[in-house]
């Protein structure tokens, strides 16, 4: 079944689709929001409030791509919380520590250790992005949006979404490329 189908089941009053549509988009709602605002509480918070969202205006769905919908739903949460509280508010120094559900038990250790190693620098740059570049980079690597979708959910051209996430990608390179340059250097000292 398609999440659209799935919606459609769940916006009737299935318990079962709905709890489908959960397992579907929760998890990268979370992600999106911690990434964006760096507090575990408030990613869950604002994840919950997306789900509200979506199930008050049911009816409001009707075609197109339920993934698209939900993530202009939480784009527009997450705005909504910078204007009202001001980026300083939202975001937090210190990287959240978080597990990530796609490790698998059998990666090595030291494997996950260099895996948790990216997180925190890829966590510790994000923070040095523009709020726009943040919400690009969560929507396309974090909820999983394409570049069309990615286009209507921002009310942009497609040519003008493509742009912004590759433009966003390489800051994001190049503060990385910077922290761990200023890494390696005090590293050396």
């Amino acid at each position: 079944m398609t999440p659209e189908e799935i919606w459609k089941e769940a916006a009737g009053g299935s318990q079962k689709a709905w709890t489908e549509v959960y397992r579907l988009f929760g998890g990268r709602l979370y992600q999106f929001f911690l990434k964006n605002t760096g507090r575990t509480s408030q990613a869950m918070d604002m994840a919950q409030e997306v789900f509200e969202r979506i199930w008050r205006h049911r009816a409001d769905f009707r075609t197109g791509r339920l993934q698209t919908w939900i993530f202009r739903i939480a784009r527009n949460l997450l705005i909504d919380e910078w204007r009202r509280k001001g980026r300083s508010e939202v975001l937090v120094e210190e990287v959240p520590e978080n597990v990530d559900p796609q490790s698998h038990v059998e990666a090595t250790v030291i494997d996950r250790l260099e895996q948790d190693e990216a997180a925190k620098l890829i966590d510790a740059t994000l923070t040095k992005l523009s709020d726009d570049d943040r919400l690009v980079i969560g929507l396309v690597y974090l909820g999983g949006l394409s570049f069309p979708e990615l286009a209507e959910v921002m009310e942009i051209p497609l040519g003008t979404a493509k742009t912004r996430v590759r433009q966003a990608r390489l800051r994001l390179e190049s503060h990385m490329r910077d922290q761990m340059h200023g890494r390696s250097a005090g590293e050396a000292q």
